[in-house]
Parts: structure tokens; C-alpha cells; sequence
């Protein structure tokens, strides 16, 4: 495994990071995703600034995890991160969580592209990278991963809803809602009983629209058997900005 693209940081888990009953948040699972992807990616040569030099930047579009055990608290546990050959528009990165001994604990799949920042129109990802396709694991993380997501109204059950406003604390540095807080959304949106009594196997992200400073938005989730569905929309707009799914155990 050492001989394809990769990066690898070993970290201790901390309080923020675990829900009321010392679970895994899966926000905090996105920000282990996107620290890493982001050391790496500059490693590499694509990183923020060298993309922001070009007029570039790298957008994610969905995520999948899948959490074979929650990590403890105060656990020591290791954070690899290998990216895919490239297609033409688009970048898979995956990600592995394992304790020290090895032992599986999370899994994750990304998937990027490449916007241009004044114009927002999507550009070439393969040009960016300049490594023969014997640099790129072949194995994926989460083989079914990064799926398109349904429309929320196409599936059965009662829907339930919450709204919220973005907030100073929830931008990351290029003035847009961080991507784990979209996570915060929806665990914050399913209902406490349920949560409380179930655990997180897996879940998906559809990210289809930026939020900024003062946008306001409206989740709307649904529950069947194991999974629950959610979609969030802005109070002005029409498309939705994420979609997600959790499955539960």
C-alpha cells in the first residue's frame, strides 16, 4: 500500500468530537476527512493556494462513510488518505480510519471537482495531476459509495422539518458553509429518542449548493426502517443545497 499516492497522520480523538453518548460525530469524521485531503492534496501540488494561484479551486460533491466502530475517546487512531486516477471533471479520494494495531474502524470516498473561481464553470481535473496510473491505489474504500441521493418527495413516511441560518462560525476560509457542519444539520434534525437508541452504520452526502453568512435554509427528513433521508433548501431558492442519508444499526 505504500507504494501508491498516500498520506497517513496519527491523532488523538478528543471530547468535541463525540456526541452525549461518546459516539463518533460524523462531522467530526468529515473534518479528520477534509484536514487530511487537504495536507495531502498540497503535498502533491494541488493544494488550496497552489489552485487559488491558477484561479482554481476543488469543490466537493459527495462523501460517503461507513463506520465498521466508533473510535473511543482519548483513542490513538491513524488517518490515511489515498486519491484515485483522475477522470476528466472529476476526483475520488478515499480514506481509511484504523487503531493502532490496524483494525478497521471508519472508511470514506470523496468526490471533487474543480471549479474556477470567477466564473464558477467546471474545469479538467485529469491536467492536474501528473502520475503514472501505477501511483493510484486500486482498491476502493467504499466500492458503492459517493451514490446520487433521491428526491426527498419520492419516498414514503412522515416528513419532519427543522430551519436554521448560517452562521459566523459555520464558514470555512472561502466565505462558505464548512461541509461538516452540514453534518451537524442533519444529526440535529433526526429525532432524540431514535438517536438515542440507534447507531450510525453509514452515510451519504449530496453537496448541490453553496450556503453563506445569513442564508437561511429548512431541513426536511423522512425515516424508513433502517434509514433515514434528508434535504435541506434555502428560504429563496429553489434547488436544494444537500442531500443525505443515514443508515442506522
Amino acid at each position: 500500500m505504500s507504494n501508491y499516492l498516500q498520506h497517513s497522520q496519527k491523532i488523538v480523538t478528543a471530547v468535541d468530537e463525540f456526541d452525549f453518548l461518546e459516539r463518533i460525530k460524523p462531522s467530526a469524521i468529515m473534518e479528520y476527512f477534509q484536514d487530511l485531503a487537504t495536507v495531502h492534496a498540497s503535498e502533491i501540488g494541488i493544494g488550496y493556494g497552489e489552485m487559488k494561484e491558477q484561479n482554481l479551486c476543488w469543490v466537493l460533491n459527495r462523501l460517503s462513510a461507513i463506520i465498521d466502530k466508533s473510535p473511543k475517546l482519548g483513542e490513538e487512531i491513524i488517518i490515511t488518505t489515498y486519491p484515485h486516477k483522475p477522470g476528466l471533471v472529476d476526483a475520488v479520494r478515499d480514506y481509511y480510519i484504523t487503531d493502532v494495531s490496524g483494525e478497521s474502524l471508519i472508511r470514506g470516498t470523496s468526490r471533487w471537482c474543480v471549479l474556477d473561481i470567477k466564473s464558477k464553470a467546471v474545469r479538467r481535473c485529469s491536467p492536474l495531476f501528473n502520475y503514472d496510473d501505477s501511483a493510484y491505489n486500486p482498491k476502493y474504500a467504499v466500492p458503492e459509495g459517493n451514490p446520487q441521493l433521491p428526491v426527498l418527495d419520492t419516498l414514503v413516511g412522515d416528513v419532519k422539518s427543522s430551519a436554521g441560518q448560517v452562521k459566523i462560525t459555520d464558514l470555512d476560509r472561502n466565505g462558505h458553509m464548512n461541509n461538516a457542519r452540514y453534518a451537524d444539520i442533519m444529526v440535529n434534525c433526526c429525532d432524540f429518542d431514535f438517536y438515542s437508541s440507534h447507531e450510525i452504520k453509514a452515510f451519504d452526502f449530496n453537496f448541490l449548493c453553496e450556503m453563506k453568512i445569513g442564508n437561511e435554509y429548512c431541513v426536511k427528513s423522512k425515516t424508513d426502517g433502517k434509514t433515514s433521508w434528508f434535504e435541506a433548501s434555502g428560504n429563496t431558492r429553489v434547488n436544494p443545497i444537500f442531500r443525505a442519508s443515514i443508515e442506522w444499526r
